[in-house]
């Protein structure tokens, strides 16, 4: 009998990319390039244990993250990602990639987990030196003249990512709610000013819903990204559902929106059924009319209607346009903290280390 051998098992280091510095002594221990579709499980599992090992409530599938790590122009994940191995079992892993800021300036994502049982150990610190000699890398083919910097997003209660992040020279900048309504009872009624209408979404809309949502945040905090790539995997969202969109038009167009989610894998984990406002956006022009909340209304009660018992969604703690007034209105309350990390990216080594070809990657 002819044994198979999984791709993983003998993929390397990726093609070019910065070699690990310092990496711990463990026995075993193996870095190697991300395999598609073969790692997605194993790094689903991965990622789900470590956010119940924090005390995150977050959950992923294989199908998730297959959108997640598909390429883009701003994110590579043949080079972009690095897993540690030991025997053969993932029980790390690092992801880069950037965006464009609303600021102009371009935020370079440092990222990972760390299985429990192999913390404290030395294996997070080699892997986020590894992921800023990656962005070093690819942000050396970037304009001199652009504002760069590291990113990277937690959670409060992710005490060990702070305590890595903030010896390695990065402070918070910013802060963000997770807010949840613990039921679905109750909805107040908040109708739409006259001229304007909900309408049950189609999938000829989803265009100009990707715009509004552009437009819509493009004077918020941070960034987003606005490429095709990434409305390819807007549209490709396992949990996308446009039934449960709430769309306003006025004059014939789309001026404000939430798009909605159900993420139902999620729920069987953690035993909820509870429903996401996502996006919530109105267009500049039609702010301060009540659109808002008449769309967090609506799209509560699109949620119950799908059967969920309770709904969160996520917020900007400086929200510019009072969102966290509108939505402590609407019943929901702040149940988890997250800290937006950054750090100035500081100009690659004059000769750094690096394993196969020395080539930077085109981007």
């Amino acid at each position: 009998m002819t044994e198979t051998v999984r791709p993983s098992a003998v993929a390397g280091m990726p093609d070019g990319v910065p070699a690990v510095p310092n990496p711990p002594a463990i026995d075993g221990l193996r870095f190697r390039r991300l395999v598609r579709p073969d790692d997605l499980t194993a790094l689903s599992d991965l990622g789900n244990l470590c956010n119940a090992a924090d005390g995150v409530s977050a959950r992923s599938t294989p199908e998730d993250l297959a959108n997640w790590y598909s390429p883009t122009s701003h994110f590579d994940p043949d080079l972009d990602i690095l897993l540690a191995d030991v025997d053969g079992q993932p029980i790390a892993m690092a992801r880069a990639g950037w965006e464009l800021d609303n600021d102009g300036g371009h935020d370079y994502a440092t990222w990972g987990v760390v299985h429990r049982d192999w913390r404290r150990r030395g294996l997070g610190s080699a892997l986020l030196h590894w992921t800023e000699a990656r962005q070093r890398q690819v942000a050396a083919g970037h304009s001199l003249a652009i504002p760069k910097r590291m990113e990277s997003w937690s959670m409060v209660q992710e005490v060990g990512r702070n305590a890595l992040l903030e010896v390695n020279g990065y402070a918070p900048v910013r802060y963000w709610f997770d807010m949840e309504r613990p039921d679905l009872e109750h909805i107040p009624d908040s109708s739409l000013p006259d001229g304007f209408e909900f309408r049950p979404a189609r999938e000829e809309d989803a265009r100009e819903a990707w715009n509004v949502e552009i437009a819509a945040f493009r004077d918020h905090f941070g960034g987003m990204d606005q490429t095709e790539d990434a409305y390819r995997q807007q549209l490709n969202e396992p949990n996308r559902d446009i039934s449960l969109w709430a769309l306003v038009w006025h004059e014939g167009r789309i001026v404000g929106e939430s798009l909605n989610r159900i993420k139902r894998a999620e729920n069987e984990a953690l035993g909820v059924k509870r429903g996401w406002v996502i996006a919530v956006a109105v267009l500049a022009d039609f702010r301060r009319r009540g659109l808002g909340r008449a769309i967090v209304a609506q799209s509560l009660r699109q949620l119950r209607e799908a059967g969920m018992t309770s709904a969160r969604l996520g917020v900007d703690a400086e929200n510019p346009h009072g969102a966290l007034g509108i939505y402590e209105g609407l019943g929901f309350s702040v149940v988890e903290r997250g800290r937006i990390y950054r750090k100035p990216l500081s100009p690659a080594p004059a000769h750094p280390e690096a394993r196969g070809s020395s080539r930077r990657p085109a981007r």
